[in-house]
C-alpha cells in the first residue's frame, strides 16, 4: 500500500531514520518483503516496525535469545531466525551484553564497551550460517530492503551472500565502529560494488546501496529526512534525542496520571454527593408521590361529582325541554286558539269579581270601624273620669278630633240597623252578633 492510500500515518521507530529513507523510496510497493539481520529489538530502535504497521512482512535474524522471544511475540506471522549470519558455518562465541543492541563477536569492541560503559558481557554460544543457506527460501523472491547491522561483522555476513540469487532493491550496512563516528565500511564496501549496488547515501551512520535493476530508486536518498516526509516519531529509539522524547513523553504520562487521580477523586467527591443528594431526591419523591396520589384521589372525586352533576343536569335539561315541548304544543294546538276569546271574558269577569269583593270588604270594615268606635264614646260617657282624658287628648289634637267626630255616626249604627232591618254582607252580620254579645255582657242596650 502507498503513503497516501495508507490507513496507519507512518511513525518512524528507527534510530537514525533509517526506516524514513526506505519509506521514501520503497512507499509505492503496495505490500513488500524486507530482512532485518542483527533485528534486536522488534520496536526500540526497530527499522522493520514502521514498514509492519503498513502491512509489510518480513525475517528477522537475531541470535540473543532475549530479543528473539520479543520478535516472535510481537510479530507471530513473521519468520525469526535465532541464528547468527557469517562466511562459514558453526557456532560463533558471542559477546552478549544484557539490554543492549551492542553485542558482538569481535573481542575489542566488547573491550571498549567494559572499559567506557562498564558493561559486563555474557558468553553465548550461537550457531552461525551462510546467508546464501539460512536464506535460501528466497532465492528469486523480490526482497526489497535488506538491513546489517551485526557489530563490526558486516563483511563476513556479505561474504556467505550469493548476490546472484538474493537481489535486494535496497542494501544498508552499519558503517561505523559502534558507540563512535571512526568509519569501518571499505571490506563491505568493496563487495557491493562487486555485485553491481551503488553507494547513494550515508547518514552518519549507515550507508545505502541501490541495485542496478532499480535506479529510479536512487533520486530517494537526494535528501536526508525532512518535514516533506511526513512522519511521526515514536519516541522509542535510544538516541539522545528520542531519549529527551522519551522523558518528556513521561512526564507527560504522570501529568496525565496526577490529573487523572485528582479528576478520579473530583469524580468519586461528585459520586458521593451525588449519592446523598438522590437519597434526599427520593424520600422528597416519595412524599411527592403521596402528596401527587391524594390529589389524583381528590381528583377523581370531584371528576365523579362532576360527572353525576352532569348527568343530573341532563336529566333536569332533558326534563325541561320536555315540559317546554309540551307547553309549546298546547299554545301552538288548535283548541288554544279558539278558547283566547273564552278566555279573556273569564278574565275580565274574575277581575270585576275580585274588585266587586274588594268594595264589600272596605264596607264591612268602615261599618265595623264605625261600630267599634260608638261602642268605645258610648263606654267613655259613662266614665267622667276617662272621658275627660279624652277630650284633653282630643283638644290636644284639633285634626284627630275632627276625625275622630266624622267617623262616629249621628245616629248609632245598631240602631240604624235594628229600626231599617238592613240587609248585612255575611261578615257585617258577623261582626253585628260579636257587638250583640259584647253589649249584653256588659249590661247596655244601645240606642
Amino acid at each position: 500500500m502507498t503513503k497516501n492510500n495508507s490507513p496507519t500515518p507512518f511513525t518512524s521507530y528507527a534510530q537514525n531514520f533509517e526506516d524514513v529513507m526506505l519509506w521514501r523510496a520503497l512507499k509505492h510497493v503496495p505490500v513488500g518483503v524486507y530482512v532485518d539481520v542483527g533485528a534486536q529489538h522488534p520496536v526500540v530502535d526497530s527499522v522493520s516496525k514502521a514498514f509492519y504497521e503498513q502491512g509489510w512482512r518480513g525475517i528477522h535474524v537475531e541470535p540473543v535469545p532475549q530479543y528473539a522471544e520479543l520478535l516472535r511475540l510481537d510479530r507471530p506471522d513473521e519468520t525469526v531466525l535465532q541464528l547468527a549470519l557469517s562466511d562459514q558455518e558453526g557456532i560463533l562465541e558471542l559477546k552478549v551484553f544484557k539490554d543492549t543492541g551492542l553485542s558482538t563477536a569481535i573481542d575489542a569492541y566488547a573491550q571498549r564497551h567494559v572499559d567506557d560503559q562498564a558493561f559486563t558481557p555474557e558468553i553465548l554460544l550461537t550457531p552461525m550460517m551462510q546467508m546464501k543457506t539460512a536464506l535460501a527460501f528466497l532465492n528469486g523472491q523480490d526482497v526489497h530492503w535488506l538491513k546489517i547491522d551485526v557489530e563490526g561483522l558486516e563483511e563476513l555476513v556479505l561474504r556467505g551472500w550469493d548476490s546472484s540469487v538474493l537481489r535486494p532493491w535496497i542494501i544498508l550496512i552499519e558503517a561505523t565502529i559502534p558507540m563512535s563516528t571512526e568509519l569501518n565500511y571499505e571490506a563491505a564496501d568493496r563487495i557491493l560494488v562487486k555485485a553491481g549496488y551503488n553507494f547513494v547515501y550515508f547518514d552518519g551512520l549507515n550507508r545505502f546501496y541501490v541495485a542496478p535493476e532499480h535506479p529510479e530508486l536512487v533520486a530517494a536518498f537526494a535528501s536526508p529526512p525532512n518535514v516533506f516526509d511526513k512522519f511521526a516519531l515514536s519516541g522509542l529509539a535510544s538516541s539522545d534525542m528520542c531519549k529527551a522524547l522519551q522523558k518528556r513523553h513521561d512526564q507527560d504520562i504522570q501529568l496525565s496520571q496526577r490529573e487523572a487521580l485528582d479528576i478520579k477523586s473530583h469524580l468519586a467527591a461528585l459520586k458521593e454527593k451525588s449519592e446523598a443528594e438522590t437519597a434526599s431526591l427520593s424520600i422528597q419523591n416519595s412524599r411527592s408521590l403521596e402528596t401527587i396520589f391524594n390529589l389524583s384521589s381528590t381528583l377523581r372525586q370531584v371528576n365523579e361529582q362532576l360527572a353525576q352533576a352532569r348527568a343530573e343536569n341532563s336529566l333536569s335539561r332533558a326534563t325541561l325541554a320536555a315540559m317546554e315541548h309540551r307547553l309549546n304544543s298546547v299554545l301552538q294546538s288548535t283548541s288554544w286558539r279558539i278558547t283566547a276569546p273564552v278566555r279573556l271574558i273569564g278574565g275580565m269577569t274574575y277581575r270585576a269579581r275580585a274588585a266587586a269583593r274588594e268594595k264589600r270588604l272596605r264596607s264591612a270594615f268602615k261599618d265595623r270601624l264605625r261600630i267599634y268606635l260608638q261602642i268605645a264614646a258610648q263606654q267613655i260617657q259613662k266614665r267622667p273620669k276617662l272621658k275627660r282624658v279624652v277630650v284633653c287628648m282630643l283638644n290636644l289634637s284639633p285634626s284627630l278630633k275632627a276625625r275622630a267626630l266624622a267617623a262616629i255616626p249621628s245616629k248609632p249604627i245598631l240602631a240604624k240597623v235594628r229600626a231599617k232591618k238592613t240587609t248585612l254582607t255575611p261578615a257585617a252580620e258577623k261582626i253585628f252578633r260579636e257587638l250583640q254579645i259584647a253589649i249584653q255582657k256588659n249590661g247596655n242596650h244601645p240606642q
